[in-house]
């Protein structure tokens, strides 16, 4: 009997790395790590951007990337809240391997932020970091130019536009 091995990057904690380092190097500037999460999560899943609740403006924004609809590429995309609680274990590792490797500043993740050390990127990974295809570009400034400065908490805050647990993060 042949066994099959599927890799996902979702399941991978150095591809999490990856586009974490690419959402920080995007940003340019320090993002609350649970905020950051959030990011990475639509990074990964685009087409679970059509069940957030944006702001108007942000909405507009949204349809002008052209995402498709999770009904067109998946059979059935588990809900949000779902793939929030299963990403959590694989971008805790990827954040500790980072913050063990120093690329994300100590100070910043002492008030639960993360800031990266661009001086200690190694600069082939900055490069491939910015080889993003077209798209992804338009989808790494839209998260993180547009969903970074919803707030992250309250009434109208990004988890409750998510309808992810208000429960904090794996640790």
């Amino acid at each position: 009997m042949t066994e099959f091995r599927i890799w996902h990057s979702s399941r991978d904690p150095y591809h999490c790395a990856f586009r974490v380092i690419s959402l920080l190097l995007a940003c340019r500037q320090s993002l609350p790590i649970g905020k950051l999460r959030i990011l990475d999560m639509y990074f990964l899943y685009p087409p679970l951007l059509h069940r957030l609740s944006l702001p108007t403006e942000e909405k507009a924004k949204f349809r002008d990337l052209k995402i498709t609809r999770p009904e067109k590429n998946f059979v059935r995309l588990p809900g949000t809240a779902s793939v929030w609680q299963d990403l959590q274990v694989f971008q805790s590792t990827a954040l500790k391997q980072l913050a063990g490797r120093g690329l994300l500043k100590r100070d910043a993740l002492e008030s639960q932020n993360a800031l990266l050390d661009v001086d200690l990127v190694p600069p082939t990974l900055v490069r491939r970091a910015g080889e993003q295809s077209h798209e992804e570009k338009k989808l790494l400034n839209f998260l993180t130019q547009d969903i970074a400065k919803i707030p992250f908490s309250g009434k109208s805050g990004l988890i409750k536009r998510a309808g992810i647990p208000a429960r904090g993060p794996v640790q």
